[in-house]
């Protein structure tokens, strides 16, 4: 077993976590990043060495470092998905290793079919791809694991089962749902199957306990979103149906006993933002980010508005607070990101609004563990660090 090392989103998302796991795996020998939250409604920019952006869902934000990405059981995987992105990351010269663990949950046409159509979800938050819908069919009998893509009359059977299930979620919601239920009934299946067909030669299925055994030197945990909008600690109902701490990766070294101690890093943006419904305290004092042309969060879609605020302190202790129930003992370093969008420097402290003359200052006061690292740009060649 080599170093692990856990990355973890401080706010509501978009803290760089995509951009970071790329520096890691451009910086540690023989790395392999593991997805241990979350799914495919995660989007993780990270800059191509041709100078495109590039949004992971589907893949892990190591793999123009050519380093194998793994999903675990914990998440939600997209055939449809990955066999786009699969061509999309081909097309940009990438060679992608994805090693999927027999249990990750599978989302179908129907999932994405209903998590748009139920207006309450919409209402609370979502990025319109099924992953909500996903995990809550999963909590009961009608399950669909990464490995039944692999065979054919088993999915077939499974995927009728998931329709039925959604008839009744339908008929439960009465005369309101009928174009609703109609459009799920004339609901055609044939492009997910080709996808279905795509990826049983893209994805490897891997238990977690022989990744542990591949001799990695490193192991870099992907977190996906970010720890305020964790399923435990975040407030309903603006929250993600996941666990956006480190308790699912600590609980996969845990089990398969790993014993190495993990550095966890902690990101932030040198503001705040949330995309998508629910209170963020900050953004009565937004910001207007400078050098931010590779920005991929915008208004519209389903997730809705994308705002910003100053730094909040005390959402930054808090978050750091929720993940300090499993992350007791590990070595912690913090990393702020899009220093170089900023004009000024306020941040919020018990709710008042202060100013630091200059850089060194700033960080000073938003610094909440002994090492620090800062990124001045959209890459990771940027990243510095600061403490």
């Amino acid at each position: 077993m080599g170093d692990v090392h856990i990355v973890l989103g401080m706010g509501y998302g978009d803290e760089g976590k995509g951009v970071f796991t790329d520096y890691l795996s451009s910086t540690l020998d023989h790395p392999v990043v593991i997805r241990f939250n979350g799914g495919h409604q995660c989007g993780h920019t990270v800059m191509h060495a041709s100078g495109r952006p590039h949004v992971f869902s589907n893949f892990g934000a190591g793999t123009f470092r050519n380093v194998p990405g793994f999903f675990s059981r914990f998440c939600t995987i997209d055939p449809m998905g990955i066999a786009s992105e699969f061509s999309a990351l081909q097309r940009l010269g990438a060679d992608p290793v994805l090693f999927v663990d027999p249990l990750a949950m599978v989302t179908t046409p129907f999932d994405k079919f209903y998590n748009v159509s139920d207006r309450a979800n919409v209402a609370h938050g979502t990025v319109g791809v099924g992953f909500g819908a996903t995990i809550e069919r999963n909590l009961g009998p009608y399950k669909l694991y990464a490995q039944d893509l692999f065979f054919p009359a088993i999915l077939e059977r499974k995927l009728a089962a998931v329709r039925d299930y959604y008839r009744i979620k339908f008929k439960a919601r009465g005369l309101e749902s009928c174009i609703e239920a109609l459009e799920l009934e004339i609901m055609r299946l044939y492009q997910f199957m080709r996808h279905v067909g795509a990826v049983r030669d893209i994805i490897r299925l891997l238990p977690e306990r022989q990744l542990f055994e591949m001799g990695f030197e490193n192991h870099i945990f992907e977190g996906g979103q970010g720890i305020l909008l964790d399923m435990d600690f975040g407030i309903f109902p603006h929250v993600t149906r996941s666990n956006t701490t480190s308790k699912n990766a600590f609980e996969m070294l845990r089990r398969n006993g790993i014993k190495a101690s993990p550095t966890v890093y902690y990101l932030t943006r040198a503001y705040q933002t949330r995309h998508g419904n629910g209170w963020m305290p900050a953004e009565k004092h937004p910001v207007a980010p400078i050098n931010n042309q590779h920005e991929t969060n915008g208004p519209g879609g389903y997730q809705g508005e994308f705002r910003t605020g100053i730094l909040d302190t005390d959402m930054l202790r808090y978050a750091l607070q929720c993940d300090a129930n499993f992350s007791a003992g590990a070595e912690k370093q913090m990393v702020v990101s899009c220093m170089d969008q900023l004009i000024g420097y306020q941040y919020l402290s018990g709710g008042n609004v202060l100013t630091a003359p200059d850089r060194d200052s700033f960080l000073k006061q938003i610094a909440l563990c002994d090492k620090v690292l800062t990124n001045d740009g959209p890459g990771a060649e940027t990243i510095r660090q600061w403490r």
